[in-house]
């Protein structure tokens, strides 16, 4: 425990006012089914932004990872105070391809319609950002957004930037040139 804080601490020192509250599991492994950072002192309040993504890549209660913190360098210019980070599916995979060689209750994960939920429910803003499915076969992709939109069913879902090409959200890694919100509608 005592490295796993001294891991914590290093990553305040790296971005003053982060900090790693929760990470589910707290131990790296095979899944990630939330990950809580706060932005700010602790001291401090302000609005909190669920951010939904494809799947955890390598980000942990240790480090961040690019996706991350492109998404967290546009959520602190927008002045949020807390992100909380979960996906479509909840195993880990740089890529999301391999998606594929898994059965897919193995790829959602058997927790993860709960932490999507939790992190929803405590959210003043819900951002989906899954964007394509890049590699990941398109009837398993669009299977898992159904399920995930009814599970959001009647919250305000929103989107920053243009959609992709495809009609999906914008992925979190491709928010650049300072994108705006906008109410999300899937296609």
């Amino acid at each position: 425990m005592s490295d796993l804080n001294t891991l914590k601490r290093k990553n305040r020192e790296v971005s003053p006012g982060r900090q790693v509250v929760r990470c589910v599991p707290e131990a790296y492994g095979t899944h990630r089914y939330l990950l809580e950072v706060c932005l700010r002192d602790a001291a401090e309040q302000g609005p909190r932004l669920a951010v939904i993504l494809k799947n955890p890549s390598t980000a942990s209660a240790l480090k961040s990872d690019p996706t991350i913190g492109k998404i967290e360098a546009w959520a602190r210019r927008r002045n949020f105070a807390a992100l909380l980070y979960v996906n479509l599916f909840a195993v880990r995979s740089t890529q999301p391809a391999p998606l594929n060689d898994w059965d897919y209750a193995y790829t959602v994960g058997p927790e993860n319609d709960f932490y999507i939920r939790e992190a929803v429910a405590r959210a003043d803003t819900i951002v989906v950002a899954w964007g394509n499915s890049n590699g990941i076969d398109p009837a398993r992709y669009d299977r898992r957004i159904r399920e995930v939109l009814a599970l959001l069913d009647g919250c305000r879902l929103q989107a920053v930037g243009e959609p992709t090409r495809q009609g999906y959200p914008r992925h979190g890694l491709l928010w650049n040139n300072e994108p705006e919100l906008s109410d999300f509608k899937y296609l």
